[in-house]
């Protein structure tokens, strides 16, 4: 899993503690550094390691949407999991009829503690497969 490489390292939260604690519990997320006020959290892909800080703020700080990307195995690894948890997945395949042109992906959101959404993408998957949960719909 890592981050997309155009969004912030920062993240600022208005509550840390619940926020951090749904992505070690669902996500398995490496805790690198932690502090009272903040969470510095290492994310593994392929031999590359990408980070975010979780910065707590005041209370009245906007919450916004975390991006990562997952490969095929992790995303259906935790795709069916999140699913059950309240999570959509909308997919398109690079067969017609699609709406991506010869390129497949997949995007699963979910809301996350202090208001805060989840993306999780798998973009260009090469053994492209259906979930095959009733939640999921095709693009």
């Amino acid at each position: 899993m890592q981050r997309l490489s155009l969004e912030p390292t920062a993240l600022h939260v208005a509550r840390l503690a619940p926020l951090l604690e749904w992505l070690q519990v669902h996500l398995a997320l490496t805790v690198l550094l932690r502090t009272s006020y903040s969470a510095y959290l290492e994310l593994h892909r392929k031999g590359h390691n990408s980070h975010v800080l979780l910065l707590e703020e005041h209370p009245e700080a906007p919450a916004s949407t975390l991006r990562l990307e997952a490969d095929n195995v992790e995303f259906e690894r935790l795709a069916p999991r999140l699913m059950s948890q309240g999570a959509h997945c909308l997919e398109a395949s690079r067969e017609p009829p699609s709406a991506s042109r010869g390129c497949a992906w997949r995007v699963l959101t979910m809301p996350l503690p202090g208001d805060w959404q989840l993306m999780l993408l798998a973009l260009d998957p090469v053994s492209y497969t259906h979930l095959t949960l009733p939640t999921t719909e095709r693009v």
